[in-house]
């Protein structure tokens, strides 16, 4: 009898992940269907001034690295207590309207800018937010980390695929026309959320109202409270997490888009296949590769390797303006790519951040604000120095070996002061 139960909610959980990894396509189909459209609606804005349109990319990516800690931490403590389905939905029902505002006002700067602001700051709280949150949820330990591993080949899925919708788009309709591809996916999304999509949160976990509704609760820098109350080991994992966060590749978009047209002088179609092929090569190493490196080495083997693989990657990435250069610089970055790099500890630093007392809607909310303040500083930094680059007559490629420092080098650096000890998911005491 206890078998049967027992082989019940194993195939349980096994479908809701797999609704989940759904969700994440989705997600990422939402956040990447105008990948080369907007950059270059905004280079138009900007007159076709390469410096500017960087400058504007990037600072207008920095403020939804600012502005989202602040819908993290409040959405990650109201999930806690409502459950995460009603926050899974919230991206896509404002990518509905959001896709029909910019279609009809993609000449509009002041129109522009704050939407693309907005929509980014919501849709990376539905899915990597809430999604994480749904993910610890209903498993844990090794479990979670191969949960994450999986969740990454369904964002590949989505990057391979979504790309060649937009390209088919921008081939016969105007550029703006992909955001009417947004408003349609952000439908499907919703519907399939509202139908397909269960609640991860039994109500037995959920935290009570008094708790969510504290004044404390609604601090954007509730974060800090890793740093105050949370063990070192834990404080180190995070940091050397939110570091890796730098070469996401949402933060690094706009530069590769403007390195690939502006430098590599590829086309739309070029473009297209090889994002199309980059996907896939990031699902085949999501689904083989990275679990193969987590079965086969330690948490520390495994994040050392691949910050290490992200540094050389980087490192090649920019070394010249040639296409092939440019491709074979993907190789190395394939086993820690998109952030899997942080994978072994995220799973150890969830696990740990439970044991010490704290929410797991909250801390991955919080872990999320560190990342999105990352996020916000590493995007800065690349925009304004690729323009500062541009304007001195420097090489722009350095931007590139510039990532690789923040993402790979300064983890790498900080992982190798952690000990062996503090790498584990028992827990430990805070601040020893």
């Amino acid at each position: 009898m206890a078998a049967r139960e027992e082989e019940t909610l194993k195939k349980k959980t096994t479908s809701t992940l797999s609704v989940l990894y759904a969700s994440a396509f989705l997600s990422v189909a939402q956040a990447v269907i105008t990948v080369q459209s907007e950059p270059r609606i905004i280079k138009e804005l900007a007159g076709g001034d390469l410096g500017i349109t960087a400058t504007w990319l990037a600072n207008s990516s920095g403020l939804v690295g600012v502005i989202g800690i602040i819908v993290n931490q409040i959405g990650g403590k109201f999930s806690d207590a409502l459950g995460r389905k009603p926050f899974l939905l919230l991206g896509p029902t404002a990518n509905i309207f959001f896709g029909v505002l910019m279609y009809y006002y993609s000449n509009r700067r002041r129109v522009v800018l704050p939407v693309r602001i907005l929509r980014a700051i919501l849709t990376t709280f539905s899915s990597t937010v809430m999604l994480t949150a749904a993910l610890a949820d209903i498993v844990s330990g090794v479990q979670l980390s191969a949960a994450i591993s999986k969740m990454g080949a369904a964002v590949g899925a989505a990057i391979v695929a979504t790309p060649f919708l937009e390209t088919l788009i921008l081939q016969r309709f105007k550029m703006q026309t992909a955001y009417l591809a947004l408003s349609s996916l952000g439908m499907a999304h919703v519907l399939f959320s509202l139908v397909s999509v269960p609640e991860t949160l039994l109500k037995s976990q959920r935290k009570n109202w008094s708790s969510v509704l504290q004044l404390s609760s609604m601090n954007p820098f509730g974060f800090l409270n890793i740093f105050r109350r949370g063990s070192f080991a834990l404080q180190k994992m995070t940091m050397i997490q939110t570091l890796q966060m730098c070469l996401e590749g949402k933060n690094l978009s706009e530069l590769v888009e403007l390195w690939k047209r502006e430098h590599l002088d590829w086309s739309v179609e070029q473009s297209r296949n090889f994002v199309m092929i980059y996907g896939t090569l990031s699902i085949l190493s999501g689904i083989f590769i990275t679990p193969m490196f987590l079965k086969n080495l330690s948490a520390r083997g495994f994040t050392s390797a691949t910050n290490l693989l992200n540094l050389l990657g980087f490192l090649l990435r920019g070394l010249k303006e040639s296409s092939w250069v440019f491709l074979l610089a993907v190789i190395p970055m394939l086993p820690g790519v998109n952030g899997a790099s942080a994978t072994a500890l995220k799973s150890i630093s969830t696990d740990l951040a439970t044991a010490e007392g704290f929410g797991k809607g909250e801390f991955s909310a919080w872990t999320n604000n560190l990342r999105a303040l990352a996020g916000a500083a590493a995007t800065v930094i690349y925009g304004n120095y690729y323009a500062w680059c541009k304007r001195k007559g420097i090489y722009q490629g350095t931007t590139f070996a510039v990532a690789g420092v923040l993402g790979a080098l300064l983890p790498e650096l900080l992982l190798r002061l952690t000990s062996d000890s503090e790498l584990r998911r028992e827990k430990s005491q805070p601040g020893k």
